[in-house]
Order: structure tokens, then C-alpha cells, then sequence
């Protein structure tokens, strides 16, 4: 099992760059362990992973932790592995991942399961506001497929959500609001987070982040930086690249890790926001491929850039997006 040394590295220098609202609670940093994809229903050692990660944030402190869903299936078999993440002594959040309803299980059981108050939702920590967003809702005219779509009901919801709040927001969502391939009405969902202002004019989001492609990337679009949190267990390659790194045994059990380029050890950070330096990064984490690694199966993809493939997560500073 990794241990917390593993993510106790420096964060990135602080660069300039004012959180868009006052703070409720000027020089008081905000701590908050993110992770994101581990797939309970797919990885061998998700249980494994996922207490070094509740280890980790018990042993920091942090202020909450927020799981960036394709956690588990919402099943009395995954129980257990939901008992180690309420393992964590503070507040915890969860946001529904595609994988998550799995088995035919329908979104509200998820919501049941996981105990979250809906499957979206906001709420104030530390003086800062945030947003969980559900990216699974039907589009018209779908039919079959993962959906990837925010319907009228929540955009509607998110809109008068920020209006309300005079915090610095930060948004969370499983599918990316940045990547093409992602939600389908992302250029919508984004057009409404970047017209939430302040009275004086300032921008209310600070930031949004997602976890899905399994990608270590960021950017910023409309002034606001977009953050990909990269999975805590492998990056998806598909049939086409299988390779078996696991025991007989374990291979039988759970055979799609072999359609996966997994990490040796698991991956997790930290988003802390500094009111007093105006910014917030994102920590950084490193493991390795569990070979053989996406290179070495020479893995092609027309979406993702080879440089967002690697077994870590880069820090960030929202001064440098």
C-alpha cells in the first residue's frame, strides 16, 4: 500500500492571480483531497488504493474530500469498500461517475447509496462556495450509450445557484466541461459560468474540475481554468492494446484490467486555495505504468495528446493554467 509520503510533495510557487471574490475568511487556506476513477467494479486492488488515499487526507487534516465518481456500483458487495472512504474523519462529497450506475442500477440508488443529499448539489466550506454537477442526463433523442449531457432542469439549477452565492465558486463535474468529447452541451454549461459575476463585475468561478479521461491536462477557457484529475488507478487503452499483468488467478476475476495501462501506486492530490496569495493549486503525484505501458504497446488515440498520458498528476497553479 503506498504511503502518505508519496503526497506530501511541495505545491507549485504561487504566482498572482486574484481569486475573483473577497474571501469570507481572508488568510485562511482550504484544503481538499480530490480523487478520481477508481473503479471499484474494475480494478483488482481499488480497496487498496483508495485507503491509501482516506490514509493520506486523515494523516494532512484536510478540511473534506471529494470523490470525482466511477467509484462503485451501488451494490451490498461494495459496501466495504464504501465503508473506507467514510473512513475519513471530516465532510465528504461524492459526484456520480458514468461506471457508477453499472448493472443496470438507476442514478438514484447511487444517490441512495453513496448517502448524497442529490445528484446535484452545492454547498459552502471555509468561506468558499461549491458545485456538484451530474453529467449523465439524457439529451433528447438518445437512445442507447453512456449519455453525457446537462439537462434544462440543472443548467436552469446552475445558474440560479450562482446567482445566489457571493463566494468564490469552484465546480466539479465526472465528464470534462473542456474536452470536445465530453458533455455534449459543454459550451452552454461554460457560457453560464462564465456570465456568473459579482455587483462590481468580477467573475464568480474560480475553477472547474472533472476527472473521466483519465488524463493529466488543464487549461483555461473564458479566464476560468479547467482542471482534468487524473484516475487513482489506470489510464483505458481498450482490446485492441490488451496485455496481462496480473496473476491467473486475479486475471479471471477481473479481466478488464488487461484492456487497461495501470499505475503501480495509486493517484490522488490536493486542491488548497490560498486567499492570501489570490490563487489555488493543484498537488502534485506520481506513480509508474505497471508495465507493459502505453508506449511500449505503441497506444494511438485521435482525442488525447500523447503529453496528457502518464502515470501522475502534474501540479497546478491557477496562476499558470
Amino acid at each position: 500500500m503506498n504511503t502518505r509520503r508519496q503526497f506530501l510533495g511541495s505545491i507549485a510557487a504561487a504566482t498572482a492571480f486574484p481569486l475573483p471574490l473577497a474571501a469570507a475568511e481572508a488568510g485562511k487556506k482550504l484544503r481538499i483531497g480530490l480523487i478520481a476513477d477508481i473503479h471499484k467494479d474494475i480494478m483488482h486492488d481499488a480497496d487498496s488504493r483508495l485507503a491509501a488515499f482516506v490514509e493520506a487526507m486523515n494523516a494532512e487534516k484536510v478540511d473534506a474530500v471529494i470523490q470525482l465518481g466511477d467509484f462503485c456500483q451501488p451494490k451490498p458487495a461494495n459496501r466495504g469498500f464504501l465503508d473506507i472512504f467514510n473512513g475519513f474523519s471530516g465532510p465528504r462529497h461524492h459526484v456520480l461517475g458514468n461506471h457508477d450506475m453499472d448493472g443496470g442500477f438507476k442514478r438514484e440508488q447511487t444517490v441512495a447509496f453513496f448517502g448524497m443529499p442529490a445528484r446535484y448539489y452545492s454547498f459552502d466550506l471555509g468561506g468558499y462556495h461549491f458545485i456538484v454537477l451530474d453529467g449523465n442526463d439524457r439529451p433528447e433523442g438518445w437512445k442507447s450509450g453512456y449519455p453525457h449531457f446537462i439537462a434544462a432542469d440543472q443548467a436552469e439549477w446552475l445558474a440560479k445557484d450562482l446567482a445566489e452565492t457571493k463566494l468564490n465558486t469552484f465546480i466539479f463535474s465526472h465528464q470534462s466541461l473542456e474536452h470536445p468529447a465530453c458533455i455534449d452541451n459543454q459550451a452552454e454549461i461554460r457560457g453560464i459560468i462564465a456570465a456568473a459575476k459579482s455587483g462590481e463585475g468580477k467573475p464568480k468561478v474560480a475553477g472547474c474540475f472533472n476527472g473521466h479521461w483519465h488524463i493529466d491536462h488543464s487549461r483555461r477557457i473564458d479566464g476560468i481554468p479547467y482542471v482534468h484529475i487524473n484516475s487513482a488507478s489506470y489510464f483505458w487503452m481498450g482490446g485492441k492494446y490488451r496485455s496481462e499483468r496480473l496473476t491467473p488467478e486475479l486475471a479471471k476475476q477481473f479481466p478488464i484490467v488487461a484492456s487497461t495501462a495501470p499505475y503501480v501506486k495509486p493517484l490522488f492530490t490536493v486542491l488548497e486555495i490560498d486567499p492570501a496569495g489570490g490563487h489555488f493549486t493543484i498537488r502534485a503525484a506520481q506513480s509508474e505504468w505497471m508495465q507493459p505501458g502505453p508506449t511500449e504497446l505503441k497506444y494511438e488515440s485521435a482525442e488525447i495528446k500523447p503529453e496528457w498520458i502518464r502515470p501522475e498528476i502534474r501540479a497546478v497553479d491557477s496562476g499558470k493554467v
